[in-house]
């Protein structure tokens, strides 16, 4: 996020070859035994239907849709003349996310049909000052059985592609568990580089090791992430299975190949000279506004 001011089986039970002498009892076994057919044919098409929607099911619960929300805490710092204004800005930044999925691979990116900017307009020395924030179109692509990630980073308006490799082994298990949208969740945690804590709820009940932005890994999907003490939190608002074809699933191609390491780099420095702060969690800006 950035910020920006400006002016405004069968089976087969074969009769045939009983003696016909015995009169009446030939007839109870043959009705006997076409009984004893129908009762074997209805048992086995009822143990067909369970085992088909088990397997519908199985093949259904790893490939779909999650919506998720994003709530971002963000401090605005104004100096000088401006100074007046700070409560009438935004605490935090509510967005909305989708992540598609299957068994091979996910997308996370922005739901499409809720991107908007929120506005905050001040009067200030008899004109308007317009303070708009938009949600950059970031992307992340997960090749699961690779364990390979290529995001699409939108920043200051220009955007970059970033590889990386998937380390295992930085989640740690807490034993804690709740449930999110009536799936059994459990927590995980792991350390970031700026020594903050990120914790993750993720469900075995839907097998597929992805998640929200890079919080993937883990044995289930991730339902929710909070980081740093709810500076930045992350649940899902629902979920839908539905069979996802490769083709939804693409990796972003556009942009400026960089490392992790170089586009932390140039991050830190453009945060520096907007005299900016930023992490996983939330982002402080101060703004100075002369008279």
């Amino acid at each position: 996020m950035y910020l920006s001011c400006s002016p405004l089986t069968l089976i087969n039970l074969n009769f045939e070859l009983i003696n016909h002498s015995y009169g009446q009892p030939v007839i109870h076994l043959i009705q006997k035994s076409i009984k004893m057919k129908r009762t074997i044919l209805f048992t086995t098409a009822i143990l067909m239907g369970i085992a088909l929607t088990a397997q519908e099911k199985t093949q259904l619960n790893n490939q779909g849709k999650v919506v998720y929300e994003e709530v971002m805490k963000i401090e605005i710092k104004l100096e000088g003349a401006g100074a007046q204004f700070a409560d009438q800005l935004p605490k935090e930044r509510r967005s909305k996310k989708e992540l598609i999925f299957n068994s091979g691979a996910s997308l996370y990116q922005n739901l499409k049909e809720r991107e908007t900017a929120e506005e905050v307009a001040m009067e200030h020395g008899g004109g308007m000052i317009q303070m708009k924030m938009m949600e950059p179109d970031n992307q992340l692509f997960f090749d699961i059985q690779n364990s390979q990630t290529v995001e699409k980073r939108d920043f200051m308006s220009r955007i970059f592609l970033i590889e990386n490799e998937v380390q295992q082994g930085q989640w740690k298990m807490t034993g804690d568990q709740k449930m999110i949208l009536d799936y059994p969740c459990f927590k995980a945690e792991k350390e970031e580089k700026d020594s903050t804590i990120t914790a993750a709820w993720y469900t075995p009940s839907i097998p597929v090791s992805s998640g929200p932005s890079k919080f993937i890994g883990l044995p289930g999907l991730v339902l929710q992430v909070e980081l740093n003490e709810g500076d930045r939190i992350i649940t899902a608002q629902s979920v839908d299975f539905a069979v996802i074809n490769n083709e939804l699933l693409q990796k972003p191609k556009k942009g400026k190949k960089v490392t992790q390491e170089e586009f932390d780099q140039i991050v830190k420095e453009k945060m520096e000279e907007m005299g900016a702060e930023h992490s996983e969690g939330g982002a402080t800006f101060m703004i100075r506004i002369e008279k």
